[in-house]
């Protein structure tokens, strides 16, 4: 790729990543309640996620899982269902507490399911799947090596993930606050769940994805 087309990548991926949506939710959610520092491997889950669809789509498995409505289908229901279930979750789950600091003072959240969060929430978006299979191949140059053109955008696309993602947990963490302290984290808590679950239903009764 030209610069020209590195800079279109890096603009189409980056309004991608800085629209709402419920990763964006996740990440602003783990940041208020848990710290950017745990927060950053929610984010770490949201990066490894997209990459993965990265990777399927350049080799040319995600066209061939878009051929397949009925798989499709599954992993819209498979995603809602993860989304309603999140969502409730969220809306249940207690404030956790923390110190002068802002460091997290309760232990009961794990970080690695915090991860684990962040990648299903990505990775079991079919609509996900379906613009990097459209957007990637703009973007690649049949006539020279695949690798090293794949390892670039994965590589973009990552560095920009993360530091948007991130950007929005740290600054949900600095504005904690202004939410009202524990009882504003848990409205906020409960704003959130509804909202993944409205998230889940839209995603669920949204058309077919072919």
């Amino acid at each position: 790729m030209n610069i020209e087309q590195y800079v279109t990548y890096t603009v189409i991926i980056t309004v991608l990543l800085v629209s709402p949506g419920p990763s964006v939710l996740l990440s602003i959610n783990n940041g208020l309640n848990h710290g950017k520092k745990l927060a950053a491997l929610g984010v770490l889950g949201n990066v490894a996620a997209f990459q993965l669809l990265l990777i399927i789509s350049a080799t040319g498995l995600g066209a061939v899982i878009l051929t397949f409505s009925e798989l499709l289908t599954f992993i819209k229901v498979i995603g809602a269902g993860y989304l309603c279930y999140l969502g409730i979750k969220v809306y249940r789950s207690p404030v956790s507490q923390f110190d002068t600091d802002g460091s997290q003072s309760s232990l009961h959240h794990q970080p690695w399911l915090i991860f684990k969060q962040a990648f299903w929430v990505t990775s079991m978006n079919p609509k996900a799947l379906i613009f990097v299979s459209a957007l990637l191949p703009q973007f690649i140059n049949p006539t020279v090596s695949l690798m090293p053109q794949v390892v670039m955008l994965c590589i973009i696309s990552a560095l920009i993930h993360f530091t948007i993602y991130f950007g929005y947990a740290a600054l949900a963490e600095k504005v904690k606050q202004l939410v009202g302290g524990e009882k504003g984290r848990g409205r906020f808590n409960k704003v959130s769940g509804v909202t993944f679950v409205i998230f889940g239903i839209v995603l669920g009764l949204s058309g077919s994805t072919t």
